[in-house]
């Protein structure tokens, strides 16, 4: 048998309580709160499945609004002590799929519109299906064209509860049914069902569990999450270092500059046919002026391949030339200018070293 639990709460003003706060936290939003001059703000929460406002028939369009009918909630109580909402919350059984969480929500919310309440509902689930449920925040005055009416007296006292948890009992237990699942629900305690067992003792939250579970559930979304392209990896530079995002763009600004820049003046003159300007852009090229790295890299690049076409070295010079590329030519007598050998030592003697 599934797990039936279901607990309708009051949201009060006497408790120092606010509505608009109650529905951000619920939604995951950021709402602005008019009562207190301040933004409620509960965005970004990762366990809010779904989120929903169903109204009765005859309702404003503007209550489909969450900020606007919260705040108008707020607006029509006037009692330091007021009951601001009603809230329905209800544990969805784990062995129902998640596709049909909303529709059992809807089916819930539906059953209270009819009665007259705007049911603003939210599904929760941390990602780990350990604890999914429903908060249904609703309205306790009749709605009309014009707003709030009077107080629905029908939420008051011991009967609203029984009515909603034989509702859950059955909305639930359709929904299990129809999912093909041959288990049930049942909301009455174990004595009138005549069981000798003892109820559970609510625990109350554990937040070391809690946060056992988050970080469960953070690694299992990483582990689903797509991994980074290929294009998208740091591209490294020639001794291994990944290279700066920014670097790379400037880089690729300066490419793109120089692939659009305009021809060089030289080009122009040539095609013009002046040799004078051509040579007075010559000039001026050999004029610019040059930053140390790139009269650096001028030194070290390499030589030009093409020199054989312009040999300027002299008849009287080969001779000396040739020899000096024969590291070993003082190995040959024949040789004039042969290196002498170099001076030799005698080995000292013993009583000298």
């Amino acid at each position: 048998m599934a797990i039936f639990h279901l607990n309708v709460k009051n949201i009060s003003r006497s408790e120092g309580r606010s509505v608009v706060a109650a529905a951000a936290y619920r939604a995951g939003e950021v709402l602005p709160n008019e009562a207190e001059e301040r933004l409620s703000d509960f965005g970004g929460r990762r366990d809010v499945v779904a989120t929903e406002i169903r109204l009765p028939e005859g309702a404003p369009e503007w209550m489909g609004q969450r900020a606007a009918l919260w705040n108008a909630v707020e607006a029509a109580e006037k009692r330091k002590d007021a009951r601001l909402a009603k809230e329905v919350e209800f544990a969805l059984p784990l062995e129902l799929p998640r596709s049909s969480w909303l529709a059992v929500a809807r089916t819930m919310a539906d059953a209270y519109t009819a009665q007259g309440f705007v049911v603003d509902l939210a599904i929760h689930d941390d990602g780990t299906r350990h604890n999914p449920h429903v908060h249904m925040l609703m309205s306790t005055r009749v709605v009309g064209e014009g707003g709030f009416g009077l107080k629905i007296r029908s939420a008051d006292g011991k009967q609203f509860v029984t009515e909603a948890r034989a509702l859950w009992e059955r909305a639930a237990n359709e929904a299990l049914s129809k999912a093909g699942l041959a288990i049930a629900i049942d909301g009455r305690s174990y004595a009138k069902r005549r069981q000798g067992e003892h109820p559970g003792l609510h625990r109350g939250p554990n937040r070391q569990e809690r946060r056992a579970r988050r970080v469960l559930a953070q690694r299992e979304r990483d582990q689903m999450s797509p991994r980074e392209p290929d294009e998208d990896l740091p591209v490294p530079d020639p001794d291994g270092s990944p290279i700066h995002p920014s670097e790379l763009e400037v880089a690729e600004d300066r490419m793109l500059a120089d692939m659009h820049a305009p021809a060089p003046e030289l080009n122009a003159a040539h095609a013009q046919g002046g040799a004078e300007a051509a040579q007075a852009a010559v000039d001026r090229e050999n004029t610019l002026q040059m930053t140390e790295d790139d009269a650096a890299a001028y030194r070290l690049s390499p030589d030009n391949l093409l020199d054989w076409l312009e040999d300027k070295i002299r008849a009287e010079d080969v001779g000396t030339l040739e020899r000096w590329e024969n590291h070993l030519d003082w190995l040959d007598p024949s040789d004039q200018h042969a290196a002498r050998p170099p001076e030799t030592r005698s080995e000292p003697e013993r009583d000298e070293r």
